[in-house]
Formats: C-alpha cells, structure tokens, sequence
C-alpha cells in the first residue's frame, strides 16, 4: 500500500485556519524543545539557584544571608530557575521555529537572512541577560542594600529574589532585540531612520517609562536600563537608515 504524500500548500493560497494549523505546529515544536531542555536544566537546578544568588551574595553585609520561610518555597524555586533557563537555552531553536512559521511569504532574497536572523535574536537576548547579571544586579543591590545601615539586617527570601532576579534577567533580554525588531520594521517598509530620528524626544520618554515599569522603584537602577536602551534606539535609528525600504513622500 503506498502512502499518501504530504503536499507542501502554496503559503499565498493558504486559507486562515491552514495558517493556524501551521502556527500550532511551530509552537509544540517550542513547547517540546523547552520541554526537552527543561528536563536537563533540572538536574543542575542547584548550580542554577547558587550561579542567580551570586550578585546579591556578594553585596549582602557580614552576618547577613538568604533564607526561605514556606515548607515548598526552595523546592518550587529550583523549578523556576530550571524553567527560566531552560527557556534561555532553548532560545535559539525558539527563533528557529518562528523563523520557518514566517519564511514562507517571504521572498527568496529574503530568505538568505535566517541563520543571521536567529542568530541576531539569540546574540541580543542573551547579551541583554549578561548585561543584567554582571552590571544592573551587583551595582543595584550596593546601591539598595546599603540604607539598610548598622541597625537594620538584611534578610532577603529566596523567593522575592529569584522573582526579582528573573524578570530583570528576562526584560534586558527581551530590550535588548530592539536593534532586531528595527532592522525588520526597516526591512518591511514600516519605519525609516529619519522617522526614528524625528521621535527621538518621544522615544526617551517612553524608554523612562518602560525602564520604571520593568525595574525595580529607585532612580539609580531605572537609569541602568534607561542608558543602555538609548544606545539600542540610537543604533536602531542607524539600522533602519541603512535598511529601510520605505520611500519618502
């Protein structure tokens, strides 16, 4: 008995259920490939816990130390870090699959930038991630922990910190892609740099405003995401000038 071929669907002739098909296919793709690197985080989710708890170890005064108050908060914090870095491990498989989903209704000129696509987007995210891991931690947890002064002790939960730990870890590596994101606004004809150059004044605005929104309330470590994100919108701006395929009216 022969078996039937599978037809590959001309993605222009796709109908929108066709498209959701393909796109639930590329997300069990994800969910498998951080499934997978999940189960090998686990078994380093000690190594995991005391490599997160290094910046603010090394700032905590003398006689000072982390503790955990619930019976399962140690246990349930091990299993998100496994799962947080799994998801950074994964992420260049993640790119991947969403590189394959939009690949389609791309032209073939375009199609040549795949591996740089993926690797551009893995390259940022997890320099993004390092930024705030050897810079924004340590210099912030001085700043902070230092009012604390000769009468208070400071006696952080494991749990407040990883949850403070991986969304600062999370949101430099997610502004970090800003360069990425503008070279394919550019690429798509939606943004020029001229444009970006224009709202630069509303683009600090907003950047403050996401800075404050995604760290913690004090002005020294706002600042520590602020600075690097300008720089990112300032290379933004020259990517989208070399790039952009939008014409001037």
């Amino acid at each position: 008995m022969k078996k039937k071929r599978r037809i590959k669907k001309d993605p222009n002739n796709m109908t929108l259920l066709e498209h959701i098909e393909e796109l639930r296919i590329r997300l069990l793709w994800i969910i498998g490939g951080i499934g997978v690197a999940l189960a090998v985080m686990l078994n380093y989710s000690e190594k995991l816990i005391n490599l997160a708890i290094a910046p603010l170890q090394q700032a905590l005064p003398k006689g000072s130390k982390i503790i955990f108050t619930g019976v399962t908060e140690a246990f349930w914090v091990r299993i998100e870090a496994a799962a947080v870095a799994a998801v950074i491990v994964s992420i260049p498989f993640t790119f991947y699959q969403i590189w394959l989903f939009v690949k389609p209704g791309l032209k073939e000129s375009e199609k040549k930038f795949a591996i740089p696509f993926v690797l551009a987007f893995s390259f940022f995210f997890i320099s993004g991630s390092v930024f705030a891991y050897k810079v924004v931690l340590p210099l912030g947890f001085k700043f902070l922990l230092r009012y604390g002064g000769q009468e208070l002790s400071a006696m952080p939960t494991i749990k407040q910190y990883m949850s403070l730990f991986l969304k600062m870890i999370m949101a430099f590596g997610l502004v970090f892609e800003l360069p990425v994101v503008s070279f394919i606004l550019a690429r798509l004809g939606i943004i020029n740099g001229k444009d970006l150059l224009r709202r630069f004044d509303y683009a600090l605005l907003i950047i403050f405003f996401v800075a404050a929104i995604l760290t913690p309330p004090d002005v020294f470590t706002q600042f520590l995401m602020a600075t690097p994100l300008t720089l990112l919108y300032v290379i933004s701006i020259i990517i989208a000038w070399i790039f952009s395929t939008k014409k001037e009216s």
